[in-house]
């Protein structure tokens, strides 16, 4: 039986929580974890209609990218259009209610990702780096017969991955040395007698989180009733996130040019820019949903040009005295086309549970990703 627990585990795996800026909401907001699902609808946002027509569907369980309770409650009534009654009706009707936040803005492949893609940008890396993962370095003592199981037991259970290389490992000859006492039930030597063993010391990197399950997996594959180790922080890190991406154009095109392909990509007609209209556009930021806030990051990684949404009065005089395009291209057109994407990957993380997912536009329709 699949639970909400496990949709859960597996929207962690897609937009892992750890990426969230802040306090942001994220993971379970309503409903029983222990809970059965065999239908997940998903959409942008939770609304009513969605939330009628999961029910209608037969779905337990709702995931959207907008959390649907991002302020503390101090009521649930049905008479409040939003949270209070979408909240009531997923209750009511045994639906549980999931997020990706921000988590899925900054995760690779996600919104801002998506959104990079659609418009054709190449080389992309995040615009404003929000995480750098901690590194530990694992020194294991390993007979030599035990080193490659250990070794391909905390590979695969995330130790020793540096940038596209996995199973990065350094290994020593040595010489250990050890006397077990009574009790002990020792893989090599006797009891009350000094023993030497020819061992390598094993050395792997490990991402911070990754850390106790590395571990676990170690001590599992190591032939000693005792494993001996030394794990260390880092002060170089692993992997970089961050909020919003920055890359190319294969040629550069007119800003008005650049106008069209956006509002092509993204299909919504209205999106509005500020800045020089005869400056041509070849490096170009984007930041799905309010993003203008980055405009100075856009402008210092040297951007022409950032898309983004919700852009406020100021924002649009700021971008004109520096000389800069600014468009704003709709908070849903800008993030819809990631949460399709959320869809498609939860689908393919659940569909060996037999869960179905389906994804809903805000009026409850449900459309094919």
């Amino acid at each position: 039986m699949t639970t909400v627990r496990d949709v859960i585990t597996a929207l962690d795996g897609i937009a892992p929580p750890h990426l969230c800026l802040g306090d942001d909401p994220r993971g379970l907001l309503v409903g029983d974890m222990g809970a059965p699902v065999t239908r997940v609808a998903l959409a942008l946002d939770v609304t009513l209609p969605v939330a009628r027509a999961a029910a209608v569907s037969g779905a337990e369980m709702a995931v959207a990218h907008h959390p649907l309770i991002y302020h503390p409650l101090r009521a649930v009534r049905t008479d409040d259009p939003h949270p209070g009654a979408v909240v009531h009706e997923c209750i009511r009707s045994g639906i549980a209610v999931a997020c990706a936040h921000t988590n899925w803005d900054v995760a690779a492949g996600g919104v801002n990702d998506v959104l990079a893609g659609l418009l054709g940008l190449e080389g992309t890396r995040p615009l404003q780096i929000t995480r750098r993962d901690p590194l530990v370095k694992v020194a294991v003592f390993v007979p030599v017969e035990a080193r490659d199981k250990v070794l391909d037991a905390m590979a695969a259970a995330g130790a020793g991955a540096i940038g596209d290389y996995d199973r990065c490992a350094f290994w020593s000859p040595g010489t250990g040395t050890f006397r077990p006492l009574p009790g002990a039930d020792p893989y090599a030597g006797e009891v009350g007698k000094i023993a030497t063993a020819d061992e390598e010391r094993l050395e792997m990197v490990v991402p911070e989180e990754k850390w106790r399950a590395v571990e676990r997996a170690m001590k599992e594959a190591h032939p000693y009733e005792e494993v001996a180790y030394d794990a260390y922080s880092l002060k170089n890190t692993a992997a970089e996130y961050g909020i919003g991406r920055v890359g190319r154009l294969p040629e550069p095109v007119p800003a008005a040019e650049f106008l069209s392909r956006v509002r092509s990509a993204l299909s919504f007609p209205e999106v509005r820019m500020a800045g020089p209209a005869g400056r041509p556009v070849q490096t170009v930021a984007v930041c799905g949903g309010a993003g203008a806030f980055l405009m100075k990051d856009a402008i210092s990684a040297g951007a022409d040009a950032l898309v983004t949404s919700d852009v406020r009065h100021h924002e649009y005089v700021d971008a004109e005295a520096n000389g800069f395009l600014l468009l704003d291209a709709g908070h849903a057109a800008t993030e819809a086309p990631g949460a399709r994407e959320l869809a498609r990957r939860l689908r393919a993380a659940l569909e060996v549970r037999g869960v179905a997912v389906s994804y809903h536009e805000p009026d409850g329709t449900e459309t094919l990703v």
